[in-house]
């Protein structure tokens, strides 16, 4: 009965053991790279490539230009120089021919430099929300590839475990089947279930090397680095905040909020843009020197002789994409407020779940590991049983696990629905200012 003895220890401490090594070897290891560092890292690595500042920029400099009057126009001109008679090709002796200078200055009205300004400030704004999104993008999925790793590790020690009491199982499978106790059927049922468990194990292998490359195309070199703890699946404040409709925080409605300012800013150049603008020219004339100089001032500006078919057309135009820009603004806050709801009560249930699996269901998995060890023990039961029954236990370990790594998706992509505050999440307007 000696080996059976050792047999029950290890099936029910090797769970145990193996989860103090692993906390062991962690404990050993350092540094360990957080979900905190993670995303500052993430930011920092995404740089322009997913949070380019070159369209913040650009809009910023075109505020700035386009508030000011255009460049003045130099002319200079050869006028009324003969062609035929006697004073062919003279530039003196005809009174008419003038040697010229001009300077010509377009003065574009204030308002309309102003509305143009704005629409180029409000470009920026809108660019600077732009940035906003993809830097929520790049922390959730940098938060996403941790988690992915983290569980794959999990799901590989949590295997682990059941690899030295298989062994232990296929051993004693062996002996009884040697000692005439047992039959072959049980001795190739445990070889297979090892064999099973070699295979769950070479996959998951690969599920920690495609994570582990994942999280390196975020946060770089530091994705070698061994994992901290996660950290706990609370509801947030700020999710519970959303969830009572606050989402002008969230980074795409704040960008359909900016394109709609652009929309109507548009509205605005456009309607100063019926008004016409005057040009102003001074002239100054070298005649011969038989004659007098002369001087001129010319005025110009359009006449918007067709407003209806023009100007007014492009206003129009404008109101019609300022009231899409309204109408996408809605859609997105409708469906964010839809998805925000829908994956909050996902969240919460999911939690009852898990509190469900930790209080009853992996309690009487581990009761029914237990009781086929004991029917073993007395001669009442079978050692395929046991494997069976522990197998079930280890089964039912990893389905908690799974919609343990569900339910941190979940948390993960409603706490960092809004980015984390970082170096890098500042503002571009800010320093272009």
């Amino acid at each position: 009965m000696l080996f059976p003895r050792r047999l029950t220890l290890a099936l029910l401490c090797a769970p145990a053991f193996g989860l103090a090594v692993s906390h062991a070897a962690a404990a050993q290891s350092a540094p360990s790279l957080s979900l905190e560092e993670t995303v500052a890292l993430a930011t920092t690595h995404a740089g322009d490539a997913e949070s380019s500042r070159g369209a913040v920029e650009a809009a910023v400099q075109m505020a700035v230009s386009a508030g000011q009057l255009p460049d003045p126009v130099l002319k200079l001109g050869l006028n009324n120089v003969p062609v035929t008679g006697p004073d062919q090709f003279s530039l003196t002796r005809d009174f008419m021919t003038m040697r010229s200078i001009s300077v010509m200055q377009e003065f574009t009205r204030t308002d309309k430099r102003r509305a143009k300004a704005a629409r180029f400030e409000a470009e920026a704004t809108a660019a600077e929300a732009q940035r906003a999104v993809g830097l929520a993008n790049v922390q959730r999925n940098a938060v996403g590839a941790w988690l992915d790793r983290w569980y794959a590790e999990q799901t590989g020690v949590l295997l682990g475990h059941h690899g030295h009491p298989l062994d232990l199982a296929l051993q004693a499978a062996t002996a009884a089947y040697r000692s005439g106790r047992g039959t072959r059927a049980d001795v190739l049922a445990m070889e297979l279930e090892v064999q099973k468990l070699h295979d769950r194990l070479d996959e998951n292998r690969a599920a920690v090397a495609t994570a582990m490359l994942n999280l390196e195309r975020w946060v770089g070199p530091a994705a070698n680095r061994p994992l901290s703890e996660r950290p706990p699946l609370d509801v947030p404040q700020s999710v519970q905040q959303l969830a009572k409709g606050e989402f002008d925080a969230v980074p795409e409605i704040a960008a359909a909020q900016r394109d709609v300012a652009l929309a109507e800013s548009e509205i605005q150049v456009a309607t100063e843009a019926r008004k016409p603008d005057v040009t102003v020219e001074l002239m100054y004339s070298q005649r011969g020197p038989a004659f007098s100089n002369m001087g001129s001032l010319n005025v110009s500006f359009p006449v918007p002789w067709d407003r209806g078919n023009r100007q007014d057309r492009d206003v129009a135009a404008r109101l019609a994409q300022a009231n899409e820009a309204r109408a996408k603004s809605e859609i997105i806050r409708r469906n964010t407020q839809a998805m925000v709801g829908a994956k909050l009560a996902e969240l919460r249930r999911n939690l009852e779940r898990l509190k469900r699996y930790d209080e009853k269901t992996l309690p009487l998995a581990n009761q029914q590991a237990d009781a086929a060890l004991t029917a073993y023990r007395v001669n009442t039961g079978s050692l395929l049983a046991v494997a069976e029954a522990n197998h079930r236990a280890i089964d039912t370990a990893v389905e908690r696990l799974t919609l343990e790594a569900k339910t941190a998706k979940l948390w993960a992509d409603l706490t960092f629905l809004i980015p984390l505050p970082t170096a890098h999440t500042e503002p571009a307007t800010k320093e272009l200012k």
